[in-house]
């Protein structure tokens, strides 16, 4: 945004200067059958807003897209004999699967370059860097062995960062000088979980999380825009 600012004096005087709204959806691998596109509608819906500053065929463009995040991780217990963990049976050699459920906020700022190839289809190639503000809303905890239903457990229990910085990269469509087809694959920078990943001591100390140590924030994102200004 504050990229927006320092050339909106410029682009306001030669009309440089775009305002939308878009729809879209994240995926871990792009597909161009329609039940795939129906189906990230579906489960990754993202919807937001974004500008765009052109200065020739240069351009910035900032963003913000609101999207939900449904994170599973399969963890193993780390010894042999049955556990009991704040009221969870867990057998010898049995798994936990912890669901997380987020509300997403990301703010990435594009910089790219846009050329005409007739005369109402454009096409660009954008890259910059992103901010990711995640809101944990519901934590869920079902055992792996078992009939059990899940178990909703406090959003602390993982130590969840606030913010996840990525890069992203991709092309872009501008069709009819209106519509807009983005898809950008976005890099993530940041860990998605800080230092103590299981703040409950008690999770913490039977189980083992090497596989959600290291998660980053790596995803597609297909949106589709409308300008309205």
């Amino acid at each position: 945004m504050a990229m927006l600012l320092v050339f909106g004096s410029s682009a306001f005087a030669i009309g440089g200067i775009d305002l939308g709204l878009k729809v879209g959806y994240k995926t871990n691998k792009l597909s161009y059958q329609k039940e795939d596109i129906k189906a990230g509608f579906a489960n990754s819906f993202t919807i937001g807003a974004f500008g765009r500053v052109q200065l020739g065929g240069l351009y910035v463009q900032p963003e913000i897209l609101w999207f939900k995040t449904q994170s599973v991780f399969d963890l193993s217990t780390n010894v042999d004999h049955d556990i009991n963990i704040v009221g969870i049976n867990v057998p010898t050699g049995g798994k936990v699967d912890f669901t997380l459920n987020a509300m997403n906020f990301q703010v990435p700022v594009l910089v790219g370059y846009k050329f005409s190839l007739i005369d109402m289809l454009a096409v660009r190639a954008q890259a910059g860097p992103t901010m990711n503000f995640t809101i944990p809303q519901k934590t869920l905890i079902n055992q792996s062995v078992g009939s059990s239903e899940p178990t909703e457990i406090s959003n602390d229990t993982f130590d969840t960062k606030s913010i996840a910085f990525g890069f992203q990269a991709g092309v872009g469509f501008d069709i009819m000088s209106k519509i807009t087809l983005d898809i950008n694959y976005n890099f993530g920078i940041s860990k998605v979980f800080g230092a103590n990943i299981i703040n409950n001591t008690e999770w913490g100390q039977y189980l083992d999380t090497n596989n959600i140590s290291n998660a980053h924030n790596n995803m597609f994102m297909v949106t589709v825009g409308f300008k309205i200004l």
